[in-house]
């Protein structure tokens, strides 16, 4: 392992050289930038290296797949392929389409294909319902379905609208089926502003920046949910959610919407955190030879050649960089030790990389591993592992793209990109297989035609995907005969992913009873129990009785062992009012007080008896230290708030919140004042040739720089590490402070909250969610608003360094603030 590590890195150095020397000789770097030969299709298992106990073999490839993106089955068994030939410049080309693939002998390899719908933009995500697919083209969700039985969609009816389309690695993805009978999907980076597609253009909409969304597939209607990661999201076996961005390749999603949904006056925390031990962008070890583009680029970065971030210390590679496709090992055909691995892959790294999840509290923990290895690699630089899907018979399949690059088209510098055919590899693609080595070839029992009391028993399958396609087929005949049965199995299935099954089963067809959930909430697995706390939200019949069988059940489970189920209870507490709800959540909260969740979920249940219980716990000599002083003034903030505004709403779809808030530029440059940034520049640069002094830099770092960037210590961290502005070279940092808004990164973008109280907070955008929003200031400091109490909140389409240092350095101290920069340790 170690000489394959040398090895790369080796080959990068090498090559390194070489495009260091044309950087000075051959501004066309023609000759640097070879062009890399695919691999056959029948040769890629040779250049695959898998883990011990594992094995890959092929089950589809060109010509039948091109450019997948996405696949899901039917349940008749037919394999659909979201193909995005139109990746990544060709979205108005209408060359991307929808594949119907089918293994007509048996063999476990796809043989047949049906174009079922094409003329499609950019499709990033599909899923079956009801004898067609929901499919996702940004900015629409449509419905397609094919219904004279030729394979071929001919009936098509957009849904949604309004999913952003401004980034094509940010567009909506992972369509998922939830327990909750809803079709749940990653909105990604872009966002939206939603609508259904029937509804006038001028109706209003609601915002799904910084969020997901989940579909009603029988009503359309329609909610955001917590996420909002780059591309990928899945669920484990219990319906924990987690997500994945191209440099934070492994993250949880720790509540819901929905969860925080009746207590506007809290500040609420990131839905979203990463939870790997390694950290957000760790270490990946390929098998692959660095592109020859990659190394080029960063020598180009780092030279000061061209812009764009210098990522890994100005490594070209061994980081994430493309992380993608977050899923839950969720099969039966492993060995039951793999249960619940996460797979991620990284499409620059060409592998697939595992974590086991170790839970810590509420929130896990992903521990690598292999070690200074991966899970599987490629030796061919053309694999891109862009997503995965639990099979129908147990294994886990891996959607390869199969592209010579891979990249954002903005962040290839025009010298660069002139080289490149970025549609190298949109009529190839290919599909995996990963198994167990010593397992035999399933035969799956497809569930299209089966009566509905064995999609009942499938409800108990070890394979989530016999489980999801049971409960989906349950939820779309809606056959009230079969309650029975489910509740049956609900209550003596000794399996408890059954019985949790059984119980989203029974509620999607508006069955579940209090008597369902009093069973539930007694039963002997805590997964079972927090579940039915979840539903009972639903369902309570007169949340304002202090007692009865289902109340008294609910609070009775306010000490329960486990803390998932006092975490949901809190949550579900939210419904309840008066003395007892009070006296249950001081005992939680002096209970779990060391856990930032907890305090939070309390927080937001405790509503309007806030007050209340903030006198109770102030008056309890049990209740005290550093976190009891944080929590008693979490909730003096959210009596404060109250009092501000007793009447707010919390719909999603009133006139406060998401839609008093306008992301959309409030200013831009014009095409005179981007002239004039230029022109200061031309007139500073001999500055760069000038004797400077690095003592009197460092002075006039702090004074005019250090609000907001930090050098050896001294600052604050609002801006951009200026690490690595050494090796970016002096003019782009000269550049960077005369003209800032020349290349923005959307991280260090500005925005402007005006308050109902009348003032007004700037800075850039750090957090977002239902309740309220994070922007962190020119001083460093972070100021959270809670939704209700803004007006106002528009993007300056700037960046937050302002211009006009011009004005406060002439051209000598401008050369001691980059001579001192440029040798700052």
């Amino acid at each position: 392992m170690i000489i394959r590590r040398l090895r790369t890195c080796l080959m990068a150095s090498l090559w390194s050289m070489g495009c260091s020397a044309a950087i000075a000789d051959d501004p066309q770097y023609a000759d640097q930038l070879p062009r890399i030969a695919p691999t056959a299709a029948a040769d890629s298992i040779e250049k695959l290296r898998v883990a011990d106990g594992f094995r890959v073999d092929l089950v589809a490839s060109e010509p039948l797949v091109n450019s997948p993106v996405a696949i899901e089955w039917d349940a008749s068994g037919a394999m659909f392929v979201c193909e995005m030939r139109g990746y990544s410049e060709d979205r108005d080309d209408g060359v991307s389409r929808i594949t119907r693939l089918r293994d007509t002998d048996g063999d476990g390899v796809y043989d047949a294909r049906t174009i079922f719908a094409d003329g499609l933009a950019w499709p990033t995500g599909l899923f079956p319902y009801d004898g067609g697919l929901f499919i996702g083209d940004a900015p629409d969700l449509w419905y397609m379905k094919d219904t004279d039985g030729d394979g071929v969609a001919d009936q098509k009816q957009r849904v949604l609208t309004g999913f952003g389309t401004s980034n094509v690695q940010g567009l909506m993805n992972s369509f998922r089926w939830g327990l909750d009978n809803r079709i749940h999907i990653a909105c990604s980076s872009t966002g939206g502003d939603i609508r259904p597609a029937y509804s006038d253009p001028n109706s209003s909409t609601v915002s799904i920046r910084g969020r997901d969304l989940a579909l009603n597939p029988r009503t359309f209607q329609f909610e955001p949910t917590s996420g909002a990661a780059q591309h990928g999201m899945s669920f484990d076996d219990w319906g924990r959610k987690f997500v994945s961005s191209n440099s934070d390749h492994l993250q949880q999603v720790l509540y819901d919407e929905q969860d925080i949904a009746g207590n506007p006056y809290v500040i609420t925390p990131p839905a979203r955190i990463s939870i790997a031990a390694d950290g957000p962008q760790a270490e990946v070890y390929r098998d692959s030879p660095v592109e020859p583009w990659r190394i080029l680029r960063t020598q180009l970065r780092v030279s000061g050649k061209a812009s764009g971030p210098i990522e890994g210390g100005g490594r070209a590679a061994g980081y994430f960089t493309g992380a993608t496709g977050v899923t839950i090992y969720r099969g039966d055909a492993w060995p039951n030790q793999w249960k619940g691995l996460a797979v991620v892959g990284d499409v620059g790294g060409n592998l697939i990389h595992r974590k086991r999840l170790h839970p810590d509290g509420i929130r896990f923990i992903g521990k690598r591993i292999d070690q200074e290895s991966e899970f599987v690699t490629s030796s061919d630089i053309w694999f891109r592992p862009a997503q995965f899907a639990n099979a129908p018979d147990g294994t886990l399949h891996v959607i390869d793209v199969y592209r010579e690059v891979i990249e954002h088209p903005k962040s290839l510098p025009p010298e660069i990109k002139k080289h490149l055919d970025l549609t190298a590899g949109r009529d190839r693609g290919r599909i995996y297989r990963i198994s167990a080595i010593d397992s035999d070839p399933k035969q799956v029992t497809w569930l299209q035609n089966q009566p509905t009391d064995v999609l009942v028993q499938n409800l108990a399958s070890p394979n989530a995907w016999h489980r999801e396609t049971a409960a989906r087929l349950i939820y779309q005949r809606r056959d009230l005969d079969a309650t029975a049965a489910i509740r049956a199995l609900a209550e003596t299935c000794p399996d408890p992913l059954g019985r949790m099954h059984a119980m989203y089963a029974l509620d999607g067809l508006d069955s579940l009873s209090e008597a369902d959930l009093l069973i539930a909430l007694g039963d002997d697995h805590p997964q079972v129990r927090r579940h039915a706390v979840r539903l009972a939200r639903s369902v309570i019949a007169d949340p304002s009785k202090v007692s009865s069988p289902i109340t008294d059940a609910l609070f009775a489970l306010s000490d329960d062992e486990s803390i998932e189920v006092r975490y949901q209870l809190a949550f579900t507490m939210s419904e309840f009012s008066g003395p007892r709800k009070v006296d249950t959540l001081a005992s939680m909260i002096q209970h779990d007080l060391d856990s930032p969740d907890i305090r939070f979920a309390v927080a937001i249940a405790i509503g309007a008896d806030a007050d209340a219980l903030r006198t109770k716990l102030q008056n309890s000599d049990r209740f005290e230290g550093p976190n009891a002083q944080v929590f008693l003034k979490s909730l003096k903030e959210q009596i404060d708030a109250r009092s501000r505004s007793p009447h707010a709403t919390t719909d999603q779809n009133a006139p406060t919140a998401d839609r008093s808030t306008d992301a959309g530029p409030a200013t831009a440059q014009t095409e005179q004042q981007k002239e004039k940034r230029t022109e200061w520049i031309r007139k500073y640069r001999p500055v760069l040739q000038m004797a400077a002094d690095t003592n009197r830099g460092k002075e006039l770092f702090k004074q005019h720089c250090s609000a907001c960037h930090i050098v050896e210590g001294v600052g604050n961290a609002v801006g951009p590490n200026l690490v690595a502005v050494q090796t970016r070279g002096a003019e782009t940092l000269l550049t960077g402070i005369l003209a800032p808004n020349r290349e923005v990164n959307p991280q260090y973008l500005g925005f402007v909250v005006l308050t109902n109280q009348g003032q007004v907070f700037s800075g850039m955008l750090v957090d977002e969610n239902r309740n309220s929003v994070t922007l962190r200031g020119s001083d460093g400091k972070a100021q959270t608003v809670l939704k209700i109490d803004i007006d106002q909140m528009r993007s300056t389409g700037l960046s937050i360094m302002p211009e006009g240092f011009e004005e406060k350095l002439d051209g000598q101290a401008m050369a001691d603030l980059i001579q001192y920069l440029m040798n700052a340790s």
